[in-house]
């Protein structure tokens, strides 16, 4: 820090200074205690309090065990140093991340319990480990029995942390949840309880008993799940607040009763998956029209592959949507899909297409000729009046990429810019192969907007 800046930081009475290093990043917080003999022990006066196991603890892979674990034992006991000499009545914030809590299962009961005492609003319990892929792995740790009746509550995140929903009785003015790594079969008796709950988010949880969220939980205006299993075949949601809607993992269908009209941003990633029936792209339709008012959408190959509605070439409604992500290998199977989407965004300012691996879905017979696919000049309103902006990322220069290029280029009115992100993972032959299909693009395309700029960048 610049001497002027700290000479005039120190002209302000510690109240005020405590509240300046409440605001930074706990290990930043920290860290200010070497400024000056002043500044020594005022970050303990921080409302804000976050042990992360990777801020403080440096593990090396080459480390055996009996290391590793001494430098987890220092760390605990740091934590325990700090909160007994904590001169504060509250604490706004508070967050342990520890792997392998089990041995330290008395230190942590502790920690949880001074927090407690002192009304924290915001718990993140986090006792997971970056290794784990499966819930096969996962060692939970059992959430100390006092936060149960714990009433100032407001944000509250659980990962590999065991609970049992129905124990919480004084959770009403819970605003935010956030799971990963538990069971949660019983997880609608904690939702029911939380009427003014905004965000729910699920990762990487198993038998998820998400049936129904009804409008006593109308506040809601986040939703997020990641690589979860569900023990519903189906979840409804009755809310008409949703602002965020993200979905990752295998297909799960989720059916909006209401109208939300004010979506700001919804993801759709089925990843891998490959299993379908014959329903699955009805279903998908229909959960873009449930989601029709987002303004950013992000979809997957799976979807572009098995959309499908009564009309071929567009939506049952046009969708709202201003800027398009597409995650696509640009497979023929995909072609109707992707012009599908882009006929079903009139307002369209932006499409992006996200360069992915191949994941082959459909086995239905494409009934057209790839390579004339996008030679036919269909009439899309976005290309006519809004469509500004054209990305390719992680571009190769391959046939499919410079055919879907070479269309919205030639018949885009009023494009500004083609954007191609050249792929990290190419080696040098591959690298001059894109290199070389970016020229032909800029140089050699007709081209619809005489004020089109066609920009490769290196990555």
């Amino acid at each position: 820090m610049d001497s002027r800046n700290l000479t005039r930081l120190s002209c302000l009475p510690d109240v005020l200074l405590v509240l300046i290093i409440s605001n930074l990043r706990f290990k930043e917080a920290v860290k200010t205690s070497v400024l000056a003999k002043r500044w020594k022990n005022l970050y303990r006066e921080t409302t804000k309090v976050s042990f992360k196991e990777s801020d403080f603890v440096k593990i090396s892979v080459s480390d055996n065990e009996e290391a590793k674990n001494e430098v987890r034992v220092s760390f605990v006991r740091y934590m325990v140093d700090w909160v007994s000499s904590f001169p504060g009545e509250a604490i706004e914030s508070f967050e342990v991340s520890l792997s392998k809590p089990v041995a330290f299962e008395t230190e942590i009961n502790s920690l949880i319990g001074f927090v407690v005492s002192k009304k924290v609003k915001n718990l993140v319990l986090d006792f997971s480990e970056p290794s784990w892929t499966t819930s096969n792995q996962v060692c939970v740790f059992p959430l100390p029995e006092c936060v149960y009746n714990l009433a100032t509550l407001e944000s509250l995140k659980l990962f590999a942390c065991g609970f049992i929903p129905s124990r919480f009785s004084n959770i009403g003015s819970m605003k935010s949840l956030c799971f990963g790594w538990i069971q949660l079969g019983k997880i609608m008796s904690l939702i029911k309880k939380s009427p003014l709950l905004e965000s729910l988010t699920i990762q990487n949880c198993w038998n998820v008993g998400l049936d129904m969220i009804s409008r006593d939980n109308n506040r809601l205006t986040e939703l997020i799940f990641e690589n979860c299993d569900f023990a519903t075949e189906y979840s409804t949601l009755d809310v008409a607040n949703i602002q965020i809607f993200k979905y990752i993992g295998k297909f799960h269908y989720f059916q909006f009763m209401e109208e939300n009209k004010n979506i700001n941003e919804a993801y759709l990633d089925y990843g891998a998956e490959t299993e379908y029936d014959d329903a699955t792209g009805t279903y998908l339709c229909g959960l873009l029209y449930d989601l029709k008012s987002a303004k950013k959408l992000t979809v997957c190959q799976f979807l572009t592959q098995l959309i499908k509605d009564d009309d071929p070439v567009r939506l049952q409604a046009p969708m709202e949507t201003k800027d398009l992500v597409m995650k696509t290998n640009l497979q023929p199977s995909e072609f109707v899909g992707i012009r599908l989407m882009i006929n079903s965004c009139p307002d369209l300012e932006t499409i992006t297409f996200v360069m992915v691996p191949p994941t082959p879905v459909s086995s239905m017979p494409l009934g057209f000729e790839p390579d004339e696919y996008w030679t036919v000049k269909l009439s899309h309103k976005c290309l006519k009046s809004t469509l500004k902006v054209v990305e390719v990322k992680n571009f190769s220069g391959g046939l499919r990429e410079c055919q879907v290029l070479q269309y919205l280029i030639r018949y885009g009115r009023v494009l500004e810019r083609v954007d191609m992100y050249l792929s990290s993972e190419l080696d040098d032959g591959h690298k001059i192969l894109a290199h070389t299909a970016a020229r032909m693009i800029g140089t050699m395309f007709v081209k619809g907007s005489s004020r089109v700029r066609i920009l490769l960048h290196n990555v």
